[in-house]
């Protein structure tokens, strides 16, 4: 089980060896990542902890309950909080002593980096990269040049190749230590994904049924999937998220007549999202940039028919192993284009299947298995080994497989 990691955390023999943090616990895919990982390495006989900077408003008791500790109890609002955060983080730091701690988020990268640093702890830190540099606040980036080629920084992962490319420009010493660690769905994700996959979607109605699932935000680009619905007559399309820019796109929906074709569903939770998009013939997901989606993932992994945006990671994303496109990608800010594709697809059931095959193989392509594997691997690299007594149940466990 892992257990919630705060300030005065047991520092017993029982002490988690490796820590997976983040600077919040806002609900999406890098938080489930963690907890997914964390999960599967524990089950390999490694001790794992969660820990969050601090909660986002209403998130602590939820979080709390997933395995999240917090350093601090409520968010830091002014350079003074950020520098009490410093001294709180080595203060953690020397309680708990884990062996790594694998950081998230770009604020949580650079803090970690500098405190296990100060700590004296021997503790080292895995960076890792879930959206290209491009992405992050240029004095996020500044530090990250110079914090990441730290002898505390002992790896940086990215989630894709293409990601990893974004970081070209920075330091020999910084690049040396990139590696690409594909994300992939969790093995109890995968089996109740299984369940659904290649189901006969009810077309009754006659309509193609559009899915996209993610936050709100500029970044999902939700507003060209909704413009280009005024191209696709002869499709519907439900959005599952929430975020800031809700507001704005009912306004777009109304602006462009389109209440009876576009629903914002809000946001639910990761089971009730799956079957809903059980139901769905083609999955949308047109972000102005991503890491690699775990919403890509499980669309991909139920056989739902992929279109995305051009972008590299997203290209990279529904690329299988060998070099083949399995999803269909549109230019970014095409409304026009993406509306003549769905419509096509509304109209062609062959050319649905076909695309929904090859959906389905991608999404097969990276599994859970691997991807605890290449974790596991790259902290035996650092001398993080299975614990004598977790090996033994870890064993157990296998047998009963």
């Amino acid at each position: 089980m892992i257990r919630p990691l705060a300030i005065g955390a047991d520092t017993r023999p029982g002490r988690p060896q490796v820590v997976f943090a983040i600077t919040h616990t806002e609900p999406g895919g890098l938080r489930e990542i963690w907890q997914d990982v964390a999960a599967g390495l524990e089950e390999r006989g490694l001790r794992t902890g969660l820990v969050s900077l601090y909660p986002r408003a209403g998130e602590r008791v939820e979080a709390g309950a997933a395995g999240w500790g917090f350093i601090l109890n409520r968010p830091r609002r002014t350079p003074w909080s950020a520098i009490a955060l410093v001294w709180r983080v080595v203060h953690w730091l020397r309680q708990t002593r884990p062996r790594i701690v694998i950081t998230g988020m770009p604020f949580c990268n650079v803090l970690f980096s500098i405190c296990c640093t100060m700590a004296g702890t021997g503790t080292k830190v895995i960076l890792s990269h879930h959206t290209p540099s491009f992405t992050y606040q240029n004095v996020l980036n500044i530090l990250d040049r110079r914090t990441g080629c730290s002898p505390a920084v002992a790896a940086i992962i990215s989630v894709s190749d293409a990601v990893g490319r974004s970081f070209a420009a920075w330091p020999v010493a910084y690049r040396a230590k990139q590696r690409t660690i594909h994300n992939s769905l969790p093995a109890r994700i995968e089996q109740l994904v299984d369940g659904m996959a290649m189901v006969p979607r009810d077309r009754s109605d006659g309509a193609l049924r559009i899915m996209a699932v993610g936050r709100l935000s500029s970044q999902k680009n939700h507003a060209q999937l909704i413009r280009a619905m005024a191209f696709a007559p002869d499709g519907v399309l439900e959005i599952i998220g929430a975020g800031e820019d809700e507001a704005d796109l009912r306004a777009l929906i109304a602006q462009l007549d389109l209440a009876h074709k576009v629903t914002l569903l809000g946001q639910f939770p990761r089971e009730d999202t799956l079957r809903r998009l059980a139901g769905a013939d083609v999955f949308v997901q047109v972000s102005l940039f991503e890491g690699h989606s775990l919403a890509l993932l499980e669309a991909a992994r139920m056989g739902v028919p992929l279109i995305v945006s051009q972008v590299a990671e997203q290209i990279e994303g529904i690329t299988d192993e060998q070099g083949e496109l399995c999803g269909v990608a549109v230019p970014l800010g095409d409304a026009t284009a993406l509306g003549h594709i769905l419509q096509e697809w509304a109209m062609d059931e062959a050319q649905r299947r076909s695309w929904a095959q090859k959906s389905l193989r991608l999404g097969h392509m990276r599994s859970s298995c691997n991807l605890i594997e290449h974790y596991e691997a790259l902290l035996a690299e650092l001398g993080v080994q299975r614990e004598e007594g977790n090996c033994a149940l870890h064993s157990r466990q296998e047998e009963l497989v």
